[in-house]
């Protein structure tokens, strides 16, 4: 029986987590539980005597992405490398410092902020960048399945959990300009989702049992 992370592997369906301001990644397979992809568009303007409606001026178009997803442990060594890299993935929401400033190892200035990279199929892919969409992210919700249980570490006594949901709001940053030519020709052909290229037909990834495959 196959177990959900070679599945995965094998049809694509991993989410990478890469931190913008040290270059580290860490990985997870993409059982995902929720997604939601949102766009925004802002309007200034106000209202003028004599006229019915406010004279509305464009401002920006925003994207927001809400997104979940389980991570599965089979094993004490799985759960380890699931909490690990968990572990891993909150450090990135903290800036990168500078070396202390002076005797006090407390007195350092912020070199760099948390932004963020994110990679998920054709969902969140860069067409810029091959680490992913770049963004911010405004933290991690984790919530551990007890109903699953837990692995219990023999050397340490630490619990693992078999299962725990990851989930977050996603704010991506235009890297490229957006928006149609004068000829009314969109800028980026590939926006949002990297259609260009992708095989149209009855081609479909059946929603299986993420633990048998079947």
């Amino acid at each position: 029986m196959a177990f959900f992370d070679e599945i995965a592997k094998r049809q694509g369906q991993i989410i990478t987590f890469t931190s913008v301001a040290t270059g580290k990644s860490v990985s997870f397979p993409a059982f995902i539980t929720q997604f939601s992809d949102n766009y925004s568009v802002s309007w200034g303007g106000g209202t003028s005597f004599g006229r019915v409606d406010p004279i509305k001026n464009y401002q920006s178009t925003s994207r927001r992405v809400n997104l979940g997803f389980d991570v599965l442990g089979k094993d004490v060594a799985t759960a380890q490398l699931n909490f690990s890299n968990f572990s891993k993935l909150v450090q990135m929401l903290y800036p990168v410092y500078s070396d202390p400033v002076g005797p006090n190892t407390k007195s350092r200035t912020i070199r760099a902020a948390p932004l963020m990279r994110i990679k998920y199929a054709n969902y969140l892919r860069s067409e810029t960048s091959p680490h992913g969409l770049l963004g911010c992210i405004g933290g991690f919700n984790f919530t551990p399945k007890f109903q699953s249980g837990h692995l219990i570490d023999e050397k340490t006594g630490e619990m693992l959990p078999l299962v725990y949901d990851i989930s977050f709001v996603f704010e991506p940053l235009h890297e490229a300009p957006l928006g149609s030519d004068e000829l009314g020709e969109f800028l980026s052909d590939k926006f949002p989702y990297n259609q260009e290229g992708i095989a149209v037909g009855p081609q479909r990834v059946p929603a299986g049992d993420p633990v048998s495959g079947e």
